[in-house]
Parts: structure tokens; sequence; C-alpha cells
């Protein structure tokens, strides 16, 4: 269901209201157990978040000008570009709707 809510234009984000098994007063509505232990509900959810949700794209610089593309979700970036002189560091937000960005990084 996270899926289609996040597809949709109004979409703004997901609030927990609770977690922990000790604060959630509906039974099996927790993600964590209460000696802190993740259950299979709260395994699940973190590899939605981190596995399905979160970009992380590496690849090689190949074409004549020096760009690379990816698609990725409305959100905060990092991009690191690592050459033979160092690494380059540069954060970037793609905002809601705005699509395609252009990210110029100098070398």
């Amino acid at each position: 269901m996270l899926w289609e809510e996040f597809a949709h234009p109004a979409f703004e984000g997901v609030m927990l209201w609770g977690f922990w098994e000790l604060f959630v007063s509906r039974e099996h509505a927790h993600f964590v157990n209460a000696d802190g232990e993740i259950n299979e509900a709260g395994k699940r959810f973190l590899h939605e978040i981190k596995g399905e949700w979160l970009n992380f794209v590496d690849g090689v610089v190949e074409d004549e000008e020096g760009g690379f593309e990816f698609r990725g979700y409305h959100g905060s970036y990092v991009v690191e570009v690592v050459t033979c002189e160092g690494k380059y560091v540069k954060n970037f937000v793609v905002e809601k709707g705005k699509s395609p960005v252009d990210v110029i990084i100098e070398l």
C-alpha cells in the first residue's frame, strides 16, 4: 500500500505513531518487540525503506561530455565523484514534481 501512496502527487510522507511493542496499543502493530529486537514486520518495513526506496547508484562516466544519468525519487541526494585526483562531493535536492534535474559538478 505504501507504493501506491508514494506514487500519488499529494503524498507528503509516512507518520509512524508507534513502533515499539511497549508503546503500541494494538496487538501485532509493532515493528520492535519489547526486548528491542526487530520483528518480522519491522524487517519487512526496513527492507522496503532501505532496500527499495533509497537510491544507491554507481557507475562509470563514459560519454564524451562526462554525463551520468539515473532515475531516482524526489528528496535529498549526495553525489560522490572519485577521480585519480581525489573525491568530489555535491549535495542536491530533487523537488517533488521537478524532473529532470541536471546537477553540475566541477572537477
